[in-house]
């Protein structure tokens, strides 16, 4: 990707991304490359990718917290795995930058990707006030926390954890 600043007006400056393709001939062999114009020849999760990149590493790099509403629209699931992955890995995330995000991805709800006290549920009460709570507020019937080996998406879709859309 290259960008490039041209001036709108003397106070202003404009940026303008494009992106570089490979071209290749019959056999597969790379015989040049093509620069489109990123807001006209890319798709919207490529466009999404492009414009969040800098608050990630931003934040990863200066220890700051970034705040995404839903962070999953128009990206592969497997890039939002990687994006969340950056700010967990103690190794990348040597700042303690936090993340933040709504989602609606219900793959996200995993042990795997997510400690339980990283997973928050919004739901909005019949008045449209909205409520946040955590996953570990959750209890069986004997007093225990949500255990580890729980599938917490097939839970929550069958309405165990709450925050499921009214529908009439």
């Amino acid at each position: 990707m290259e960008l490039d600043v041209e001036p709108e007006s003397s106070d202003e400056k404009k940026m303008k991304s494009e992106t570089v393709h490979r071209l290749y001939d019959p056999e597969g062999n790379i015989v040049g490359v093509r620069n489109f114009p990123t807001d006209k020849m890319e798709s919207e999760g490529t466009k999404k990718i492009i414009e969040i990149a800098g608050p990630i590493f931003d934040a990863i790099l200066n220890g700051k917290i970034l705040i995404v509403d839903e962070l999953d629209a128009k990206l592969h699931p497997f890039l939002t795995r990687k994006i969340i992955g950056l700010f967990m890995d103690k190794g990348i995330n040597t700042r303690g930058a936090q993340l933040i995000f709504a989602t609606h991805d219900t793959n996200l709800l995993n042990i795997r990707y997510l400690r339980r006290d990283q997973i928050w549920f919004t739901e909005k009460d019949k008045s449209d006030s909205t409520d946040l709570y955590s996953l570990v507020e959750f209890r069986d019937d004997a007093g225990n926390k949500v255990r580890n080996d729980r599938n917490i998406e097939k839970d929550y879709i069958n309405g165990r954890y709450g925050a499921i859309p009214f529908m009439s």
